[in-house]
């Protein structure tokens, strides 16, 4: 903020406490480590409406399959929670994770994989998804 509750100075966050930022008009944009000292106004997050078939994932080290089965090959491993885009469902084997047993699977194009829903946040079988063939 400036004199008089006027906003002199905008950044971007970037994440581990860096942001991007050009201090005055006319100066090159740099990366800085954040600032939240002085005349600090807030900050908001601007985040991208999810694309129709994007979910996320829950859980941690949770692992795609080659088909819609716990014995297919592995393919990706999520660390942590991930958006993700689903193409169809269908069922298939049954798993029980969690304290949830499901036998929905999501195909994931992006990683030419299948998950089981039990690990997509949402109802065990994904409205607005269809059936896989």
């Amino acid at each position: 903020m400036g004199v008089g509750g006027s906003v002199h100075h905008i950044a971007i966050y970037l994440g581990a406490g860096k942001m991007v930022e050009a201090r005055e008009s006319g100066t090159r944009i740099t990366v800085s480590h954040v600032r939240l000292g002085g005349d600090y106004a807030g900050a908001v997050r601007i985040a991208p409406a999810a694309a129709p078939g994007t979910f996320s994932t829950w859980g941690t080290d949770v692992w795609t399959h080659k088909e819609p089965s716990t014995t297919s090959p592995r393919v990706h491993r999520f660390p942590g929670p991930t958006a993700v885009r689903v193409e169809c469902q269908k069922h298939a084997e049954s798993v029980t994770a969690e304290g949830y047993t499901n036998d929905a699977w999501s195909y994931l194009p992006d990683y030419g994989a299948w998950i089981t829903n039990i690990y997509i946040k949402g109802a065990a079988w994904l409205d607005g998804v269809r059936t896989c063939p």
